[in-house]
């Protein structure tokens, strides 16, 4: 009798004892439950029960130091708790890299019915649209939203007087919701969530391949739906999105009539080249504004920049970062005439005074070397300061005299040199008649055969 019992207790231990190492790796490395531990040991070999191996699993982690809570179960509508968990590595087919991915959960905490997306950032505009994306898909609002402290939503964490992010009450006071931080650093006020993120990273993730975010985020709404939903909950004992169907889609508050157009708030310092640094793009605001703090209101498809309460720009938004969005208004009159120098611009305003200012800008901007534009835009400036007529006739000059050059117009015109008759100077000058001057003959001259008689005789 004594050797059956021992012979039990041995195999009782050694059936789960042969896998420890495995148990051990999947527990710490890659944070599976209980549950998802007993299946992959299954999936090798494992014969023995469920029971053994929770069993197993506590002997390991040791004892636990006891710690009492209340659990507090609200009715059907009355709210729902969201975070953010990392879920991994994932490709994005966009900038063609793999980044970072992070599971957006919204769950509704009398149903337990979940709201779930993978995206890459945690940024505000994709905090607002999330929230836009799980009301709709809920069909109605939930009374309250329960949340972290992430900074998408909260400026300034608080226990008694969080200050909500202003796009955030936008948004909530759009669809009726009430928004409800947690005590800082008290992520268990949010256990509903908490308890959903941890389910979707140990039963939804684990031995998955995506082959692209796309991809992810359809097969986790299939999960969602068909696996997830329609578990039983362990807490509830019902099935999530048949208590969802039959009792809270009907609690939640109806969605309004318009779709409220996302938009999020921030405050920046005008600088000294008259622009705001706004969500990676540059924007114009007036000059007079210099060094002064203005709030800017960007949606998607316009920013509205304020000083005080007054409206004083409002642009398109920019389609790429780092582009410089301006109204020329906004600067300095005597720097915004050099945006206007470009090479086209400068020909059709030369044309505008004549031929002759036409060609010669032509052939001053034609240098294949050195850019010539904004001397080029300084040389129509004479026409305001010495008259059209004057800047054809100078023109002309210079081209009669080949002197293609900023200066040689300069003196013409300040020296009153277009106004002088100059044709005359291109004529060739005749040459003076031809004058024969007899020379005379040197005293000692001699001719040729003097030096060179006996040279040849020798030849």
């Amino acid at each position: 009798m004594q050797e059956t019992r021992n012979s039990s207790v041995q195999q009782e231990i050694s059936g789960v004892e042969a896998y420890k190492g495995v148990v051990e790796v999947l527990l710490r490395d890659a944070g599976m439950s209980v549950r998802v531990v007993y299946q992959r040991l299954v999936e090798i070999g494992y014969v023995g029960s469920y029971s053994s191996v929770c069993r197993f699993v506590t002997k390991l982690r040791g004892p636990a130091i006891p710690e009492g809570f209340c659990r507090i179960e609200v009715a059907p509508g009355a709210e729902a708790q969201v975070d953010f968990g990392y879920v991994g590595m994932l490709f994005d087919p966009v900038k063609q890299v793999s980044r970072s991915g992070w599971v957006f959960v919204m769950t509704l905490s009398h149903s337990r019915h979940m709201f779930v997306k993978i995206v890459f950032d945690q940024s505000s505009w994709t905090w607002l649209r999330l929230h836009q994306e799980a009301f709709e898909s809920f069909g109605g609002v939930p009374g309250k939203i329960v949340l972290d402290n992430l900074k998408a939503a909260v400026v300034k964490a608080s226990v008694h007087d969080p200050l909500i992010q202003r796009s955030y009450r936008d948004l909530a006071a759009h669809y009726g919701f009430v928004v409800n931080p947690n005590r800082p650093r008290t992520p268990r006020h949010k256990g509903k969530v908490e308890r959903s993120v941890r389910y979707i990273k140990q039963n939804f993730m684990p031995d998955r391949v995506f082959r692209d975010i796309a991809d992810a985020n359809e097969q986790l709404q299939r999960w969602n739906n068909e696996i997830a939903g329609h578990r039983v909950h362990g807490t509830t004992g019902w099935k999530p999105l048949e208590q969802f169907e039959s009792a809270e889609r009907s609690a939640l508050i109806p969605l309004p009539s318009a779709r409220w157009e996302p938009c999020i708030w921030k405050e920046a310092k005008l600088q000294s080249d008259c622009y705001l640094n706004v969500e990676k793009s540059f924007y114009s605001a007036p000059l007079r504004l210099i060094d002064q703090q203005l709030t800017i209101q960007v949606t998607t498809c316009a920013v509205r920049i304020y000083h005080d309460l007054d409206l004083v720009a409002t642009h398109e938004r920019a389609q790429s970062p780092r582009s410089r969005v301006f109204n020329l208004d906004h600067f300095p009159p005597h720097k915004v005439a050099l945006l206007k120098a470009t090479p086209q611009w400068c020909l059709k305003e030369a044309a505008k005074v004549g031929p002759a200012t036409l060609e010669w800008m032509q052939r001053y901007l034609s240098d294949p070397i050195t850019e010539k534009v904004r001397s080029g835009f300084a040389a129509l400036g004479f026409v305001e300061k010495f008259t059209s007529q004057r800047m054809e006739s100078a023109c002309r000059r210079a081209l009669d005299f080949d002197e293609i050059g900023f200066g040689s117009l300069k003196r013409i015109l300040e020296r009153g040199l277009d106004k002088e008759p100059w044709k005359h100077f291109l004529q060739p000058l005749p040459l003076p008649s031809a004058t024969v001057i007899q020379m005379p003959q040197p005293r000692y001259a001699r001719d040729a055969g003097h030096y060179f008689g006996n040279h040849q005789e020798v030849l």
